[in-house]
């Protein structure tokens, strides 16, 4: 009975002293060190951040690029706007301009082609005019309050016209009425016009002529519109 106790103990000590004797072997898990996890986590999850970024990046380029393109479109709309404001404004002033320079010329004629004498008196000049070939009897009754040449006179040229102000406007129009009898000649009488609407006239004449030849009524309002 004794050595049957004794055994189990025998068995027990036998198995310390193996395990005493065995070379210990650590079990804790191997831990990588910091660096190389790092460099692990950044091989793996490095094309997808990038990716990422980049996509990041161009929306935020693209909504940039919209937003620059939204205010330039809006600056170019503001800007269109100022300048047909200018342009308008400038028109309306310009339009002004010529009404100013047209006015005092509405008592106004111009005579083409009379004949140029040295040291002439062109009042004198204009009233024979009227009477020879106009048909206008006591043509000195016509009051002109200033006639000249414009221009000086060149030899090789033709003449220079003749400016009148008729002191009577009714005087002034029954002279241009009877302008019609130089027709087939080369006299002519007109209004006198700022340059600017002489310019819109000339545009316009072509037009002019082409309805009178097909018959159709037409009239220079003001020099400026055709009727």
């Amino acid at each position: 009975m004794g050595s049957q106790q004794q055994a189990p103990k025998r068995g027990v000590q036998n198995l310390n002293n193996s395990l005493s004797n065995t070379p210990s072997k650590s079990v804790r898990p191997k831990i990588s060190k910091p660096n190389e996890n790092k460099e692990g986590i950044k091989e793996e999850i490095s094309p997808d951040v990038s990716s990422m970024f980049e996509t990041i990046m161009s929306k935020l380029e693209v909504e940039d690029l919209k937003k620059d393109n939204e205010k330039l479109k809006k600056t170019d709309v503001e800007t269109q706007k100022r300048l047909q404001s200018l342009e308008e404004q400038n028109t309306i002033l310009n339009n002004r301009v010529i009404d100013l320079q047209a006015r005092p010329m509405r008592d106004n004629l111009v005579f083409y082609n009379i004949e140029e004498n040295e040291e002439e008196n062109t009042t004198e000049t204009l009233q024979s005019f009227l009477e020879s070939r106009l048909g206008i009897e006591n043509a000195k009754s016509i009051k002109i309050d200033r006639s000249h040449r414009m221009g000086r006179k060149q030899r090789g040229t033709k003449p220079q016209a003749i400016v009148a102000k008729f002191n009577y406007f009714p005087d002034r129009e029954r002279v241009l009425s009877n302008a019609k009898k130089l027709k087939g000649t080369n006299l002519a009488v007109s209004e006198q016009f700022p340059e600017e609407i002489v310019k819109i006239r000339k545009w316009l004449f072509p037009e002019y002529k082409k309805a009178r030849v097909e018959g159709r009524r037409a009239k220079l309002v003001k020099g400026q519109t055709l009727h």
